[in-house]
């Protein structure tokens, strides 16, 4: 049957290039001369597209240029790529650094000359829809406003009442459980029901005790029977042989009650899959179970050796810091905030987990008596560095530390912040450094555990606040990670509008899985999220490799859903100045996006950027498809985001190459295994190049009343760079231009 499918790619491949296929079936060419002959084809109809020319020539550039191509042009250049790169090996980290060869042409040419199908169906069907893209015979059809709304509606929320419904029941199941299991065998002293209590006194003391999150994180689900007893035995057999082989090999499993309760067990027919953007990340996947202990850390500056440079050349005190940015560091204390509310299948610190660095193990990570100097010490590097004035608190999660914890690093931070300004006083303009203006704390526990966001941590939050802004720090920013709007509950909810009236501006990061990106899935979420006064700020392409495979939306995907989907949400640029000033009044935040969307009529402020955080560069989404292996999965090529500093190290590195985890058939089918339709997704075969979206200003910084340093401190990198990079810094900086033209993106 496979051959059937392949050979049925490869007949409508020949009937439909003529030109091209009589090049490859001639005998008396070498492949080189195929290659070569087979450009000459492509350019000179390229030729007649002369936006598209002057783009892959490189007469022009930047994001204007590429919003001008059209849907045929990028068949062109991605063809031109391909034929540039045939033969050229890549190291796959998917299979642990072992070569690819890119050699399409070569490939096709073997099958239509010998009869030679060898290789994948996935392969043959991707480059069916590259010539059908270039021949004219397949065009994008656009969703209308409608057609994405409906979509929407297909998502839905945690704030709907039937699903607030179903959670309730889940939640009066599991305080039942939850009672046998504190009467038989209390976990605590504190959590003990007295002996005189009847069973309606204990199940009411329980509900008491569930808005507690100390009760949640000391009765969280740590085994994989009691996890399969909390979801009602609703568990496959293969689901639990995963599960449990996922234990063997070290991964920790951590659900609390709380979360465990968002999950639907055996739900309506209609809400067969509305949870499955959760249970993906709760549940691990066969991939994960088989590289846990052989997985590589994706992001390489995050490899820190203390005094020694990262790849990114900044030298960092110990792994309590990670750098990539010359303007931000990022802070994870040694204290419970190595721990989060719960493990994301997918995370990007999954490394860590791996190294028993992070764990949940929640009495051991508490800050041991040496910590609170070698804090002091830390904060040194940021306020003896000339470039720094963001610091991101987060872990782990930084809201897992205990409240004096908490307090003790914003104290910390103040302190070193008003040092910092002290120390500029003797320092002249052009040579003083970089002030703090924001501090942000990175978190998933409005999500994992609501309960947690107490009166008590968000007074430390606003009391940090009223100080920091007299000495000049200017924006307080707590970011989440909603992946799903499913995720968004009455609870969290409550736990956001505390945090807003605390003062802080809350952002979000959702992680593009492949649930989340099912059509209207994020735009659903963006809507929901300004609902309760969030601002989308990156929807992250999953990072990793084979063992995120399970989890890995292609980048096409994400490239799709920002054209198609999230451009009904495309704020106008004549609103920027209003935004930017949001972040000083968080309180009315709802208010503040109610008043654009009425006025523009759009369901949500799209002011999120879709990204990829790549090794050693950072986020980018601007990539050309440059080549794909036999199995049919992508071999991308990104360039760093130039519109942000970078270290000058990044200027001398090449493109990052990328090879997918998957083809962009198996996401397909991956996708109609949880109830999507893949003609909805038709279009994605001809995303094969992105440019980054420009930032909305409020998340710019401020600037400063006087002169910064254009000098680096904490940098260092090979000698033959350092003739380039002396004196005043060598970056230059791009300025973002809003002017997206006719193009088809």
């Amino acid at each position: 049957m496979q051959n059937a499918n392949r050979r049925s790619f490869v007949k409508a491949i020949i009937s439909e290039n003529s030109e091209i296929v009589a090049i490859l079936k001639n005998p008396s060419l070498s492949n080189k001369e195929v290659i070569e002959d087979i450009k000459k084809v492509i350019i000179q109809q390229l030729r007649e597209h002369p936006k598209a020319y002057a783009y892959y020539t490189g007469k022009e550039s930047g994001e204007k240029a590429f919003f001008r191509l059209s849907w045929r042009d990028f068949a062109f250049i991605r063809i031109l790529d391909y034929l540039e790169h045939e033969g050229d090996s890549f190291p796959d980290q998917n299979l642990h650094g072992e070569s690819v060869v890119s050699q399409p042409f070569t490939i096709l040419r073997e099958a239509i000359q010998h009869d030679d199908y060898t290789t994948s169906d996935d392969f043959y069907e991707d480059m069916l829809h590259l010539f059908r893209q270039l021949n004219g015979i397949e065009r994008p059809n656009l969703p209308s406003r409608q057609q994405v709304f409906n979509w929407m509606n297909k998502n839905p929320s945690g704030l709907d009442p039937e699903i607030i419904k179903l959670r309730g029941v889940n939640k009066e199941r599991i305080i039942k459980l939850l009672y046998q299991e504190v009467l038989s065998a209390p976990h605590s002293a504190r959590y003990t029901i007295p002996a005189q209590y009847d069973k309606e006194q204990a199940l009411e003391l329980i509900h008491s005790w569930w808005c507690e999150d100390i009760f949640q994180l000391t009765h969280a689900i740590r085994t994989v029977d009691r996890l399969q007893h909390y979801l009602d035995g609703s568990l496959s057999s293969e689901t639990l042989d995963t599960m449990r082989a996922a234990v063997q090999k070290g991964i920790p499993i951590f659900v609390t009650p709380y979360f465990l309760s968002v999950l639907l067990v055996n739900p309506p027919a209609a809400y067969t899959f509305a949870d499955i953007a959760i249970r993906d990340y709760v549940l691990y996947s066969q991939e994960l179970v088989e590289e846990f202990g052989m997985i590589s850390a994706w992001e390489k500056e995050d490899i820190t050796e203390p005094g020694k440079p990262n790849v990114a050349g900044w030298i960092l005190p110990s792994n309590n810091i990670h750098r990539r940015y010359p303007n931000v560091a990022i802070f994870i204390p040694s204290t419970m905030g190595r721990a989060c509310g719960g493990l994301c299948a997918y995370c990007q610190r999954m490394y860590d987990f791996q190294s028993g660095r992070f764990n949940f193990n929640l009495n051991r990570l508490k800050p041991k008596e040496q910590w609170h100097e070698h804090l002091q010490r830390l904060m040194k590097y940021f306020e003896e560095d000339s470039q720094l004035q963001d610091i991101l608190i987060t872990g782990g999660d930084a809201m897992m530390s205990s409240v004096s914890s908490l307090k003790e690093i914003l104290d910390a931070v103040y302190s070193m912040a008003k040092r910092k300004i002290q120390s500029n006083t003797n320092r002249v303009d052009g040579t003083k450094y970089a002030e703090i203006v924001r501090v942000r704390l990175g978190t998933k526990i409005p999500i994992y555990l609501p309960h947690r966001i107490t009166p008590e941590r968000v007074a430390v939050l606003q009391e940090f606040k009223e100080r920091a802004i007299k000495i000049g720090i200017k924006q307080f920013v707590i970011q989440t990670h909603f992946s799903t709007a499913m995720e968004i509950t009455p609870e969290s909810s409550e736990a956001i509008a505390r945090l807003l009236h605390a003062g802080w501006f809350v952002t979000n990061q959702e992680v593009f899985t492949v649930p989340a990106s099912r059509r209207g899935h994020t735009a659903r979420l963006r809507q929901e999220l300004n609902r309760i006064g969030v601002l989308p700020y990156y929807t992250f392409t999953v990072k990793g490799y084979h063992e995120n495979k399970h989890y890995f939306a292609n980048n096409s995907r994400s490239i799709q859903e920002q054209i198609e989907e999230k451009s009904i949400g495309r704020v106008d640029p004549k609103y920027y100045s209003q935004i930017r000033s949001f972040m000083k009044d968080p309180f009315h935040m709802n208010v503040h996006i109610d008043k654009i969307r009425s006025a523009e009529e759009i369901p949500f402020l799209a002011t999120d950027r879709n990204t990829i955080n790549l090794p050693g560069v950072g986020k980018s989404n601007t990539y050309r498809t440059i080549g794909i292996t036999r199995d049919g999965r992508r071999i991308l090529a990104f360039e760093q985001d130039y519109s942000r500093p970078h270290s000058p190290i990044v200027d001398t590195m090449e493109d990052v190459i990328i090879i997918e985890s998957k083809s962009v058939a198996e996401y397909l089918r991956q996708l109609e295994l949880i109830g999507e339709h893949k003609e909805d997704y038709e279009s994605i075969w001809g995303y094969s190049a992105g440019y980054i979206e420009t930032r909305i200003p409020i998340f710019e910084y401020p600037g400063y009343p006087f002169q910064k340093t254009d000098e680096f401190t904490n940098l260092s990198f090979p000698q033959e760079q350092k003739d380039l990079h002396s004196g005043p810094t060598a970056i230059q900086y791009v300025e973002n231009d809003n002017d997206i033209n006719d193009g088809i993106y």
